[in-house]
């Protein structure tokens, strides 16, 4: 049984010191990355949603100074912390609390 996709955009998952670009897919039971063709790592990130146990917004530093609103960390219920760098990042966090089953403040009901 295939799920229905919600959201899809650019989003780059932040991997050690380096963002990886591709595109991010929110369904109703998983948030995929697909890194670009172009990427150097090239393996896809998949999280079961009944894995999130919180999500929050955060901000990005451009050059290590020029801050930059455009940062959603998901933090698993096995404590692995992802980054991802997106446009609308107030959107896709209420996109992904509401998917995931999450209260309004992106953590457990």
């Amino acid at each position: 049984m295939e799920s229905r996709t919600l959201k899809v955009g650019n989003g780059n998952l932040w991997k050690g010191l380096r963002p990886i670009p591709g595109k991010l897919y929110l369904t109703e039971t998983v948030l995929h990355h697909v890194p670009n063709f172009s990427a150097f790592h090239r393996t896809e990130r998949t999280v079961e949603l009944v894995d999130i146990e919180n999500v929050e917004i955060g901000t990005t530093m451009a050059y290590g100074f020029i801050p930059l609103p455009n940062e959603v960390r998901v933090t698993l219920k096995d404590g692995e912390v992802l980054k991802y760098i997106v446009n609308g990042r107030k959107k896709w966090k209420k996109m992904i609390d509401e998917a995931a089953g999450l209260n309004g403040n992106g953590t457990a009901r």
